[in-house]
């Protein structure tokens, strides 16, 4: 929900041009600005409706903490999610304060009380359906044209590296070696993330279990998937390489090495591969070739909403369970100097 607050400002950018005769500030104009990100995942899904401003009397930075100038009325729209496989639905979505669902708003240049949000909850059992196209429709009372934008939930992703064929499945980080995760995508997946959540244990010397700890690694981000895909299944096979002293210097960076001669043991990891629509890709690339000294002097903000601006796109996510790292990387951490003080055992 946070990224909205990039969305707003970027139109400052377009108050700057070369000629002298450029209007900054002509008739109020009522501009939608859209955001959110559905997954089959997730028990609610929270989409983001405000509108942009303009006002030539005020300041901007006053007209920002006015509620009623970054939201619509609650009567002046509808919000509904629209499956158009077979069987179609049309789902309505509800005005909820997000302060009020755990997703509170940033303080800063823009009122944070309430934070309007439009929520869908699925009954339970249900979720959305991969590798269907999902339409997001906004309807207005005052019989303009609805704002629409659609997008395609990312079928599973299936992991083959680390091997879940392998219980459990093994993995190594040594210094001078990669390690090699790969998985394969339909083509709604583009950008992907790679995250480990990393569990370990703390012993007495005596061998009684004084803690069990975890920790949050990101060693893969923004990674581009294949543009060709396989050619009997359809499907695209992707591999990330991690440089094995990445993960050591994690643990460095992250454990302290004082434990008071306590021993540590790795417990069983998990990995998620996270990943992104082709929204995501054209949103990256837009913002890519127009930063920078050489960037256009009137940044062009990429959008997938029929009308304004915003971003409505999907993701999925598949977690590998039950990984252990092997005994070699245990000893050569208890050798390496990024890491033998940590104890691992």
């Amino acid at each position: 929900m946070k990224k909205l607050l990039i969305l707003l400002p970027v139109f400052a950018f377009f108050l700057t041009t070369c000629s002298n005769d450029f209007e900054v500030t002509g008739p109020w104009k009522e501009i939608p600005v859209v955001y959110g990100i559905l997954s089959p995942k997730d028990t609610a899904h929270y989409i983001r409706i405000e509108k942009a401003f303009l006002d030539p009397k005020r300041n901007a930075l006053e007209v920002a903490q006015i509620v009623d100038s970054l939201y619509f009325p609650a009567n002046a729209i509808n919000v509904y999610l629209h499956r158009s496989a077979t069987p179609q639905i049309k789902l309505p979505l509800t005005r909820v304060d997000g302060n009020l669902e755990g997703y509170v708003r940033s303080t800063g240049i823009f009122a944070n009380t309430p934070n309007w949000l439009y929520k869908l909850k699925l009954p339970a059992g249900q979720t959305l359906v991969v590798g269907d196209k999902y339409e997001l429709v906004i309807e207005r009372s005052d019989n303009k044209p609805a704002i629409t934008a659609e997008t395609t939930i990312p079928k599973n992703f299936i992991i083959s590296m680390p091997s879940p064929a392998q219980s459990p499945a093994p993995i190594s980080f040594l210094a001078d070696k990669n390690t090699s995760v790969r998985w394969s995508c339909d083509e709604n997946g583009f950008f992907f993330n790679i995250s480990f959540l990393i569990r370990y244990q703390e012993e007495a010397p005596n061998g009684t279990i004084l803690a069990h700890k975890t920790l949050t690694w990101k060693p893969i981000s923004n990674f581009k998937r294949k543009d060709s895909p396989d050619p009997v299944t359809g499907n695209f096979s992707n591999t990330a390489d991690i440089p094995g002293t990445t993960f050591l210097a994690f643990l460095q960076n992250n454990i302290p090495a004082d434990c008071g001669g306590c021993v540590r043991r790795f417990e069983p990891f998990e990995m998620t591969v996270e990943g992104g629509g082709k929204e995501i890709e054209a949103y990256l690339e837009t913002a890519s070739a127009n930063a920078g000294l050489t960037g256009a002097e009137v940044i062009p903000v990429y959008s997938n909403i029929s009308e304004g601006y915003g971003l409505f796109v999907a993701k999925n996510a598949t977690v590998l369970t039950n990984i252990k790292v092997t005994g070699k990387t245990v000893e050569e951490m208890r050798d390496n100097n990024l890491t033998r003080l940590l104890n691992f055992q």
